[in-house]
């Protein structure tokens, strides 16, 4: 039988044959020419981060939870609101001590890169005690509304004129950590012809809330707040809006001093008038509602504790129906009890027109105000009354500091600067906004808070009785503004007197 010449050597071939597939008869092999290819390193993983707040809303002083965690970091970084390096994971309680939006960052770096995360909480301003400091001790410096037509959406009704200027108040009505305000528009119908010449205000005025956009444009949200529109309807002759919580559920409510048509009506003059509140309700929104009071001219109100008893109480003058300051005592949950009997008699039948309540020291001083016997042309009237500082001692109130007889005649005009619609108190001074009795001209009067002695600061005399002024504010720079509306550009010309009120800035002095 013959053999195979090649017998199988594969120990002696291997390191010279490439590809050997087997020996013996029918055997073949193969060679390649591919390379070898080297296996990529794995791709460095991005970091990755979450963020969370135990609760995006949040009052003053309640704590809330920040948790974070990170993924393929080595280190992270807080900013914004919190600052400095952080652990990779952790969390950290957060205590807001003021209303507002505070953005809360963090970024985490690894060798893939950066990532970060933002969460926003959300702190409502909060409401304070009084009337008095809702208005003087928030932060707002620009306490000033645009006319009606200026403001994006809003159309004006036939017969309805602006905003009343003085008749504005601010606070967070949205409860989104930015302050909101609260006004009214007044209408004139021509509802009694051949009485208002002068075209005052003679139907039901309307209510409004309007909000600044991001843009710091005024906004209308009414719809928002009020659910039925027939309930914007108010007095025809909305005054001072005053802010504090009615109800004690934490969010601003509003009274506003209302009166009737200011003129003559066939021969009567009686502007006297429903009282109003602006109530928060538990869905958000809020209800126009009548307080349980009968008519009256209710000039100024100024809202506080004054019993101590826990509930926001309403003081306001009344040269109406009752012809005496009166107590509007407050249940906790806006409704009222009227008391005519807390002010000393020698108040009655007195032309008192001015009411504010200033805590000072822990009390609450009560000032009242009129214009004192010399302040208006002709012999005294029996009904003219100064400038007064009451306390609530013992169940009444209790004059504790008269102040009439620092009021100034100023020489180079003439006029006397008397009736105060508006005060605020500043290391031992009143600072008074006063006019005179005619209303043709105003002030800043500088009183000393114990003996009365009075500086004028500024004054400026107008013509025109129907013009009226805003509110007194004092800035965190320390300068009084003006608080009120129609300071648009469609509100005045640059040389009349709303201009005027709508642009002064007088340091504290």
């Amino acid at each position: 039988m013959p053999t195979n010449r090649f017998r199988c050597a594969a120990a002696a071939l291997l390191p010279l044959l490439v590809g050997l597939v087997a020996c013996g008869g029918g055997g073949s092999s193969t060679t390649s020419n591919a390379s070898i290819s080297t296996p990529s390193a794995p791709a460095t993983a991005a970091p990755t981060v979450t963020m969370a707040l135990s609760a995006s809303k949040a009052s003053v002083n309640s704590p809330v939870t920040l948790t974070w965690s990170s993924t393929d970091a080595n280190n992270c970084t807080s900013s914004d609101s919190w600052s400095g390096a952080q652990a990779a994971r952790g969390s950290k309680a957060i205590t807001p001590a003021a209303g507002g939006q505070f953005n809360y960052t963090i970024a985490c770096t690894g060798a893939g890169g950066t990532a970060a995360k933002t969460v926003v909480l959300t702190v409502p301003m909060p409401v304070r005690a009084t009337s008095y400091e809702n208005k003087n001790d928030i932060a707002l410096d620009d306490p000033k509304l645009p006319n009606l037509q200026d403001i994006p959406g809003v159309t004006l009704e036939s017969g309805e004129q602006n905003i009343g200027q003085r008749g504005v108040a601010f606070a967070d009505f949205l409860q989104e950590g930015a302050f909101s305000a609260i006004t009214a528009s007044t209408f004139y119908k021509n509802v009694f012809p051949g009485s208002n010449p002068l075209k005052w205000p003679d139907s039901p005025a309307k209510l409004y809330f309007l909000r600044k956009d991001a843009s710091g444009k005024w906004t209308d949200v009414t719809s928002q707040l009020i659910k039925t529109p027939s309930e914007r309807t108010i007095c025809v002759s909305p005054g001072f809006i005053e802010i504090a919580d009615m109800n004690k559920d934490g969010r601003p409510d509003a009274v506003i001093s209302c009166t009737g048509p200011d003129f003559t009506i066939n021969g009567v003059f009686d502007d006297s008038s429903l009282q109003y509140a602006v109530l928060s309700q538990p869905d958000g929104s809020y209800r126009v509602v009548m307080l349980g009071v009968p008519s009256i001219y209710a000039h100024q109100v100024a809202l506080a504790d004054i019993d101590g008893d826990g509930n926001v109480d309403i003081l306001s003058v009344d040269t109406g129906r009752f012809r005496t300051p009166i107590v509007l005592w407050g249940n906790g949950d806006g409704t009222i009890r009227v008391d005519t009997t807390r002010f000393p008699t020698d108040m009655s039948q007195k032309a008192i027109y001015g009411i504010r309540a200033i805590p000072i020291n822990g009390k609450i001083n009560v000032v009242v105000s009129g214009n004192p016997t010399g302040a208006t042309a002709g012999p005294p009237a029996s009904n003219e009354y100064g400038t007064k500082v009451l306390q609530y001692i013992g169940g009444k109130f209790e004059v504790v500091n008269d102040l009439s007889a620092g009021i100034p005649k100023v020489s180079s005009t003439g006029l006397t600067y008397a009736l105060a619609l508006d005060a605020i108190y500043k290391g031992g001074y009143y600072y008074f906004l006063r006019v005179n009795s005619d209303y043709t001209g105003s002030a800043i009067i500088k009183t000393d808070a114990t003996s009365g002695a009075s500086t004028l600061l500024t004054e400026v005399v107008r013509g025109n009785t129907s013009d009226t002024s805003g509110v007194l504010k004092l800035t965190s720079a320390n300068t009084f503004v003006s608080q009120m509306a129609n300071c648009g550009p469609n509100a005045v010309k640059l040389t009349d007197y709303f201009h005027y009120q709508c642009s002064f800035s007088i340091p504290l002095q």
